[in-house]
């Protein structure tokens, strides 16, 4: 299955008229600050002193979704939208071994299409992806420990980053305490997680019902990385997690064992490889399992100007066989953001980004024209381990162009845009869907 650009002009006039549309209003006014914003001397940081440091950045991102198919066998309505993030963090070193940092997050969209699914508006909600106190080099530097609300990032993002599945810059942070305990060659993270529905930290009208969460959840992550030892994987790690009912369904308990491995093969080519097992059972019945997969390839050349590299990817989520009383589709634990792809993020409505039943391998190329640029490529097929309400197993031909250049130090610029044409996997086949987003970002 191929590409068919036929209607390519008519496409990119669409595409011009779309985002023309979204300069109206407010936007205009956001899009004005955050540039004049880039006028202001590169020194503007809100505050740096001995102990308390103050920073925060604000981004402009214009969206344009149209004519994606879903899981349930429709289509995503055309989106299209411009979104202003604005955050702000301090860190405050009480002293030497403790210290308290707070990241707060508002954002509001403005809709050009489909107004009303546009459920909170400037400013609406606040929220805190951290409020924490941390305790470092205790027991003679053995033993950091942090506590209260922080973000969590291991490997690639697969299984642990994001909190909240109803926007990709919504919430990344976790509720919960966080004890690392650091050996010569590696060390080991025991994370104990409770995220309710309804958290204390998010600041919002209440009677808009724009929770976090669909339900309450928790949960506990044993995680060794390893610094040195050839024989070990770089990351081991277990993680158990329970959610309480949700899309109609009951209470369910996962435990999921996985490790990643990264070499350098050669000086120009290095591996990656994740793989996760999943085993679990909900409530009154009922046994889950899964499998993940993430093996990735890149070769370099260094030693030209622009250090081009190449990279092939497979990427594979199992999917439920539903002729089984077992649920044997993949669950992303905490990872329900866009992970590789803006666009295929949505597919999964109703269950937004629910990560499973995926079989994606694609190959690319990235280049580097300067210190401040890069460009990526990507194109591959995107399978499913099972059928779709299309009836075959074929989701589709995903093509990704992603441009990022860094103006100065605080102005940069991210484009990307991505192309599918859907298989047998959906009702329509052969259909067209597309994603472009341009994402400003100033620092301050």
């Amino acid at each position: 299955m191929f590409f068919r650009f036929s209607g390519q002009q008519d496409c990119q006039k669409n595409m011009l008229f779309k985002y023309k549309r979204l300069y109206r209003g407010r936007f205009t006014l956001c899009l004005v600050i955050l540039l004049a914003g880039a006028c202001l001397p590169l020194s503007a940081d809100i505050y740096h002193g001995d102990n308390l440091h103050i920073d925060g950045d604000a981004r402009v991102k214009l969206i344009v979704i149209d004519e994606l198919p879903l899981d349930t066998g429709t289509k995503l309505p055309e989106l299209n939208y411009a979104e202003t993030v604005l955050a702000l963090w301090g860190t405050w070193q009480q002293s030497e071994n403790v210290r308290y940092k707070a990241w707060l997050k508002t954002g509001f969209r403005n809709y050009a299409t489909n107004k009303q699914v546009n459920n909170y508006r400037f400013v609406d909600e606040f929220i805190f992806h951290e409020l924490s106190v941390e305790y470092s080099n205790l027991f003679d530097g053995f033993v950091d420990i942090t506590v209260g609300r922080f973000p969590l990032h291991y490997g690639h993002g697969l299984l642990i980053l994001e909190s909240s599945p109803l926007d990709a810059e919504r919430s990344y942070g976790f509720n919960g305490v966080k004890t690392r305990f650091k050996f010569d060659s590696f060390h080991v993270d025991l994370i104990g997680i409770y995220s309710p529905d309804d958290d204390p930290l998010l600041i919002n009208n209440k009677h808009k019902k724009l929770k976090l969460l669909e339900s309450d959840e928790e949960g506990f992550v044993a995680y060794m990385t390893n610094q040195s030892h050839a024989w070990l994987p770089k990351d081991l790690y277990y993680m158990y997690k329970h959610e309480e009912p949700r899309f109609g369904r009951g209470d369910v308990y996962f435990h999921t064992l996985g490790f990643i491995v990264e070499e350098s093969i050669n000086d120009a080519l290095t591996g990656y490889w994740e793989l996760a097992g999943q085993k679990g059972h909900r409530r009154g019945g009922g046994d889950t399992k899964g499998w993940l997969s993430d093996i990735i390839f890149t070769y370099t050349w260094r030693e030209f100007t622009w250090r081009p590299e190449v990279f092939a990817n497979n990427y594979y989520l199992s999917g439920d066989d539903p002729s089984t009383q077992t649920e044997e589709g993949w669950h992303g634990l905490w990872s329900r953001w866009p992970q590789y792809s803006y666009l295929l993020v949505w597919s999964f409505i109703p269950k937004i980004g629910e990560w499973s039943n995926l079989n994606w391998s694609r190959i690319g190329a990235r280049v580097y024209p300067d210190t401040n640029s890069s460009f990526e490529m990507s194109f591959g097929s995107v399978k499913a381990p099972e059928k779709g309400p299309g009836g075959g197993n074929d989701r589709g031909d995903l093509l990704i162009l992603l441009y990022k250049h860094k103006f100065d130090e605080k102005l940069s610029v991210a484009l990307r845009g991505e192309f599918l044409e859907s298989g047998d996997y959906y009702p329509e086949t052969g259909n067209l869907s597309w994603e472009t987003r341009i994402d400003f970002k100033f620092n301050f």
